[in-house]
């Protein structure tokens, strides 16, 4: 999976769940873009694979990122573990608030530390291997 040389390695397919316990168990960042090309970074600690090219995540404390995804939909994630060995996935984000994505992520995500304020469900289109 990782690259030797310390470079990216653009994987040749989206196959979100062979990474799952990368994804879902360490911190990962997500990076927005604003209406006036201000870019925004954020921790998601709530974070599920739905399937091979789908990622949910949930909102509990973001400012900036719902409103960026609502005016730019593209988003970098990024998931590294504790031997900086990780993976960079762009897509297309959409925002809810309420709706079936909404409740998956309230059943995952609320409870006594954490209540979901909306959700973020991501479509990868690309994945790249990082050392």
């Amino acid at each position: 999976m990782i690259n030797p040389d310390n470079k990216t390695n653009l994987l040749q397919e989206v196959k979100l769940t062979k990474y799952v316990n990368l994804i879902e168990n360490n911190p990962c960042h997500i990076a927005t873009i604003n209406k006036d090309n201000i870019p925004n970074l954020c921790v998601a600690s709530d974070v599920k694979v739905l399937d091979d090219e789908t990622i949910l995540i949930s909102n509990n404390e973001m400012i900036h990122t719902p409103d960026n995804i609502i005016v730019n939909h593209s988003v970098v994630l990024t998931s590294f573990n504790d031997k900086w060995a990780g993976l960079r996935l762009t897509g297309k984000a959409s925002y809810y608030t309420h709706g079936k994505y909404f409740d998956i992520c309230n059943k995952l995500f609320n409870n006594e530390t954490a209540t979901p304020k909306g959700v973020i469900i991501v479509k990868v289109k690309q994945v790249e291997a990082i050392a």
